[in-house]
């Protein structure tokens, strides 16, 4: 089993809120649900800067992505299992915010490297460990250790219904663009 840092992938275009939400004491995505708290709908715009092309899946800033009405459509259940879809247009077109709610107590602090580490304060995580036990059954999820900072991703292989429900074999096997996983964590390498 691995787990995977899900990052923009910045060779496509990004993409941001309308200012009034992006600017709003709400635009953070903690793990905590938003429902109710983010306007029931908003718009978004892709940067306008260079010609990169548009991505599949678009980084929208604060550690979320955001999935084109189809994508968040084929992913579902894998995305619903993760948190909650908020509804967004960009021009007349429905997107979907993804809010990782899924927390997860499962990084191994003793084994996990940090910048900063003098036996009390562990700060800045440098190299991951994780406890797989502890992980949770949902494929993505975020950890309170980096302040819910970044999602991760498990990819889970050991029966059919693990790669069913596995953000990363999905990505892949539609080849998604916009987005791109890198490597945290590698059970096999204990």
């Amino acid at each position: 089993m691995k787990v995977y840092k899900v990052l923009p992938d910045t060779d496509f275009s990004l993409m941001y809120p309308e200012e009034n939400v992006y600017n709003s004491d709400e635009w953070e995505f903690k793990a905590e649900s938003l429902l109710g708290k983010l306007p029931n709908s908003f718009n978004a715009s892709f940067s306008k800067k260079g010609d990169k092309p548009l991505p599949d899946i678009a980084y929208i800033g604060m550690s979320t992505f955001a999935f084109r009405k189809d994508i968040a459509t084929e992913l579902a259940d894998i995305l619903e299992n993760a948190g909650e879809l908020l509804p967004f247009y960009v021009d007349e077109e429905l997107w979907y915010c993804l809010n990782v709610t899924v927390q997860s107590h499962a990084l191994d602090k003793e084994k996990s490297k940090y910048k900063i580490d003098n036996g009390i304060i562990k700060m800045h995580l440098k190299e991951y460990a994780f406890i797989e036990s502890r992980l949770p059954s949902s494929s993505l999820f975020k950890i309170p250790d980096d302040n819910f900072t970044h999602i991760f991703c498990s990819d889970r292989r050991d029966n059919d219904e693990q790669i069913l429900n596995n953000f990363f074999c999905a990505v892949s096997a539609h080849e998604y663009t916009g987005l791109k996983f890198e490597e945290v964590f590698d059970t096999s390498e204990d």
